[in-house]
């Protein structure tokens, strides 16, 4: 039977480690060295042994699991994967570190070499509160309904206008006239605002869907198959997105309210070119930030 197993089954019955309990164990690390079994004998003495024990008990406790995990031929200096895991599953099996544990915690970090992700603890209040924080963004769904219904009913109100000026058209090529033509395509353009309004939300509606609550389609679309509007990886791709499709129903509207001006003198004509020179500009512009968004990838 293992000599610290036996010391251990006397500690437990006082559940305290005296001076003398320390200077048995100390002998028996000293000759045998620290194996994985000796290491676990040491957790549930300090486990068990919760009254006021010897004073050096922390410092022989933390310097021989250290030793256990940093002194091995398999990963000397460091914690490997399977030392974490052990690690891990010792400090944290009641839910909450003791004064010892952390302290043991810091000194692996401030000696080790490396310091594994999964031994960055959190407390049981911690990750139930870090648990509620991640499911409130369930709360977007909300954004996302809304945006996707009011895109539908755009499109629906778009289709009637569509409807209402095939309707027009066929008067107007009974009797064609420029005032009547006009019409029809002031009601066509109408249309096309819509129609782009309504892919602004289906793009912010998909768009805040991937962001926060999950990808659409990962199976069976990766992202060469999926639509160029539809990769968004961030709050700064869903801007870039929404950002173009509201350029071209500006571009719309301009066009829309130039058929309405009534041209009377020069500078209605000037300011005409001005309108259409900033347009030019806003898309030379978009067409530069792709390009560059391309050489960056």
């Amino acid at each position: 039977m293992n000599k610290l197993n036996e010391i251990k089954e006397k500690m437990l019955v006082n559940n305290i480690i005296g001076e003398e309990e320390i200077r048995q164990i100390s002998e028996i690390l000293a000759d045998n060295g620290i194996s994985r079994e000796n290491a676990n004998i040491l957790f549930d003495l300090k486990d068990a042994c919760t009254g006021k024990n010897h004073s050096s008990w922390e410092k022989l406790f933390i310097d021989a699991i250290t030793s256990y995990l940093l002194d091995d031929d398999v990963s000397p200096g460091q914690i490997d994967d399977d030392e974490a895991k052990w690690l891990r599953a010792k400090v944290q099996h009641d839910g909450k570190l003791t004064k010892i544990d952390k302290a043991l915690l810091a000194n692996l970090k401030k000696k080790s070499i490396n310091f594994p992700e999964i031994l960055h603890y959190k407390s049981k209040p911690v990750l139930f509160f870090e648990a509620i924080l991640y499911s409130s963004r369930f709360v977007t769904f909300l954004a996302v309904l809304g945006s996707l219904t009011a895109a539908v009913v755009l499109f629906i109100l778009s289709t009637i206008q569509v409807a209402q000026g095939l309707i027009s058209s066929v008067d107007v090529i009974k009797s064609p006239d420029a005032k009547s033509i006009e019409q029809v395509i002031v009601i066509f353009v109408s249309s096309i605002d819509g129609y782009l309004f309504s892919t602004v939300l289906l793009i912010f509606g998909m768009g805040i869907y991937e962001l926060f609550i999950n990808k659409i389609d990962i199976v069976s679309k990766g992202k060469d198959t999926r639509p160029n509007w539809l990769i968004i990886g961030s709050i700064d791709d869903l801007k870039s997105s929404l950002g173009k499709v509201i350029l071209m129903i500006l571009i719309v509207s301009f066009f829309k309210h130039s058929l309405d001006i009534h041209y009377e003198n020069i500078s209605d004509l000037l300011f005409l070119g001005a309108g259409i020179l900033l347009i030019a500009v806003a898309l030379f512009l978009t067409h530069v930030h792709k390009n560059k968004d391309k050489k960056d990838e």
